[in-house]
């Protein structure tokens, strides 16, 4: 059975892509939770915990960066429970954890908006980089898509240029010599 079918077969299943990544994330949530258990609630390695988020996000997706926030969460809580901080209020641990996960679920955000713009960026470079197949007789160049285009629809599509026609100066010069010939050649004629 091919692993696509078996992927397939099986939509619950970790793919085995994804193992490495996934506990390489649990790891680093396990041993920043550990640092900071060991460091107490004086010393704060808050920002530590972004790191596990970031890869999770990065590596896994959208949902496994949330779901690693909120675990990070809960390991922070634990850590600044384990390590005898008390608070004078029991809802401030509340506040601050919530505080917390909002960093975090923003830490998810900015690294999917990242990636997305890694992304799109590279697809419009792509679009002018390597050979691009254009049309000898109406010079319309092929997308990745396998649709033609002419070359001002390809270059704001893909490159999200702005076209404004003009006209260049050796094009007005010759423009301007036909449109005087032609002047003289009627002047001449009548």
């Amino acid at each position: 059975m091919n692993t696509a079918k078996r992927d397939a077969a099986a939509p619950g299943r970790l793919q085995a892509g994804r193992v490495r990544p996934l506990m390489l994330v649990v790891a680093s949530l396990a041993l920043v939770g550990y640092i900071d258990r060991v460091t107490g609630y004086e010393v704060s390695v808050f920002l530590l915990y972004a790191v596990p988020v970031a890869m999770a996000t990065r590596w896994l997706g959208t949902a496994a960066g949330l779901l690693t926030a909120m675990a990070a969460t809960g390991v922070w809580v634990w850590a600044d429970v384990a390590s005898g901080h008390t608070y004078s209020k029991a809802w401030i641990l509340y506040v601050n954890a919530f505080n917390r996960m909002v960093f975090f679920v923003l830490t998810v955000a900015a690294i999917r908006y990242m990636v997305g713009r890694h992304r799109s960026l590279l697809r419009r470079l792509s679009a002018f980089t390597g050979t691009q197949p254009v049309c000898t007789q109406c010079h319309h160049v092929a997308g990745h898509d396998g649709y033609w285009r002419s070359f001002e629809d390809h270059l704001a599509e893909f490159g999200g240029a702005t076209i404004q026609h003009k006209v260049c100066p050796d094009c007005a010069r010759r423009g301007y010599a036909r449109a005087a010939y032609r002047g003289d050649a009627i002047e001449q004629a009548s």
